[in-house]
C-alpha cells in the first residue's frame, strides 16, 4: 500500500518525514503539506511530527552526502514551495543515499537536475532581492519593506541585510505570507503582525507608516 506522509509544512518537518521514509524503509511513499494533501483510498495517509533531534541527524548527514553547498542548494527548492517539490527532493534524497560518491555537480538524474533547476530559480530571486529591496522609513525610526514573492525568501536574505544595515532597526514583511524578520540591531526575530497593523503596512496612499511591534507576536530567532 502507499503512504501518503502529511508533515507541517516547515523544513524541519519535511526532513523528519524523510527520517521516517528510511527508518521504516518506506518504498511507495509521498510527503505533502495538510493543504495538499488529497485523501486516497489506497493510500495509507499518516501525520509526521516534526522533531528537531531526527531533522538535525537528515540535514547533518546530507551535507557529509552532497557537500555544505549541495545541502544547501535542496533547502533552496525547498523554499521554492512549488507544489509537488517534496517528493521531487525525498526521490533525489534517495538518490544520493544509493550512490557509492555522490557528486552534486553530476546532474544525469532527473531529480538531481530538478533540484538544481528549481535552487538556481530561487538563487537568481534571492539575488534580485538583495540588490532592489526597497525600505521606506516610519515614525518610529524603523525602515521597512514588503515581500510578494513566489518563493519563501526570507529565510535566505535576513543574514544579508544584517550585515548591510548593522545599525539600523527594519522589518521586512512577506505579504503573501503573512510572517516578518524585525532586526533590533542586535538580533532577528521571526514575527506575525496584527491584521491592523498589516492594513497599515499595506496602505499605498500612506508611505510612512507606523507599525507598534511591541504588540506583535514573536516566535522564533533566526
Amino acid at each position: 500500500m502507499n503512504t501518503i506522509l502529511i508533515y507541517d509544512g516547515s523544513f524541519t518537518g519535511f526532513l523528519s518525514a524523510v527520517y521516517k521514509v528510511f527508518d521504516e524503509n518506506l518504498k511507495e511513499v509521498s510527503i505533502v503539506k495538510p493543504k495538499h494533501f488529497v485523501p486516497d483510498m489506497f493510500s495509507e495517509s499518516v501525520k509526521v511530527a516534526s522533531s528537531e533531534i531526527y531533522a538535525k541527524r537528515v540535514w547533518n548527514s546530507l551535507e557529509i552526502k552532497t557537500t555544505k553547498h549541495g545541502a544547501n542548494e535542496l533547502y533552496k527548492a525547498f523554499l521554492s514551495e512549488i507544489k509537488g517539490t517534496e517528493d521531487v527532493l525525498l526521490r533525489y534524497i534517495m538518490y544520493v543515499y544509493a550512490s557509492e560518491s555522490y557528486n552534486y555537480t553530476d546532474l544525469s538524474n532527473v531529480n538531481a537536475l530538478r533540484v538544481s533547476q528549481v535552487a538556481r530559480m530561487v538563487t537568481r530571486e534571492m539575488n534580485h532581492i538583495q540588490n532592489y529591496l526597497s525600505f521606506k522609513p516610519s515614525n518610529n525610526g524603523m525602515d521597512l519593506a514588503v515581500l510578494n514573492s513566489n518563493f519563501n525568501m526570507l529565510p535566505l536574505i535576513g543574514k544579508y541585510f544584517k550585515r548591510k544595515y548593522p545599525n539600523k532597526k527594519w522589518l521586512i514583511y512577506d505579504q503573501r505570507r503573512n510572517y516578518g524578520l524585525y532586526f533590533n540591531t542586535k538580533e532577528i526575530d521571526r514575527i506575525h503582525l496584527s491584521i491592523d497593523d498589516q492594513l497599515k503596512i499595506y496602505d499605498k496612499n500612506n508611505p510612512i507608516f507606523y507599525v507598534n511591534l511591541e504588540n506583535s507576536q514573536a516566535e522564533v530567532n533566526c
